[in-house]
């Protein structure tokens, strides 16, 4: 079995922003974005409640990053799709 570090490693965000920034940075999803984020499942039940987006927009020096985290690991890309694709494969497994 693949340690958890050897398994985080393959999906690490990359030379993105620190958490810091893009919790600085924070802006909403445009409708567009938030039913893609819906429809692919990415998503959170808080206390068995509704769904809510698992990813979000942050503006960091005029560039868009999308994010995706949980209280252990976060992952940031410069599309949703990709963000997106790491909530499915690593992000959803730390909680």
């Amino acid at each position: 079995m693949l340690s958890l570090r050897k398994y985080a490693a393959a999906y690490v965000g990359g030379k993105g922003p620190k958490m810091k920034a893009l919790k600085a940075g924070k802006t909403a999803l445009s409708p567009e974005e938030r039913a893609l984020v819906m429809k692919s499942k990415a998503v959170w039940h808080h206390n068995g409640e509704h769904a809510s987006p698992a990813v979000w927009k942050s503006m960091v020096n005029g560039v868009a990053w999308y994010v995706t985290n949980t209280h252990r690991a976060y992952n940031v890309t410069k599309t949703l799709k990709g963000t997106i694709e790491r909530f499915h494969k690593f992000i959803k497994g730390t909680s």
